[in-house]
């Protein structure tokens, strides 16, 4: 019986430790991606005059914005 239990009571912690991980990983990623997208916003606006109008646009979640330029 014991053993049974610190079987359960090690794969319970060792799940814990890899969805954390996991989460951390994702977490992280995240955080650069808005970074980048942030720098990319920057750029954009930088670059064209104030007459002109641009567009940001995103794919999806993991994609990066896109700055174009409307005609």
């Amino acid at each position: 019986m014991k053993n049974s239990k610190r079987l359960s009571l090690s794969i319970a912690i060792i799940v814990t430790i890899f969805i954390l991980t996991v989460g951390v990983v994702l977490i992280n990623q995240i955080h650069k991606n808005h970074q980048a997208n942030q720098l990319i916003i920057e750029k954009c606006f930088e670059n064209f005059d104030e007459l002109t109008e641009v567009t940001v646009t995103k794919d999806g979640l993991w994609s990066p914005v896109k700055c174009e330029k409307k005609e």
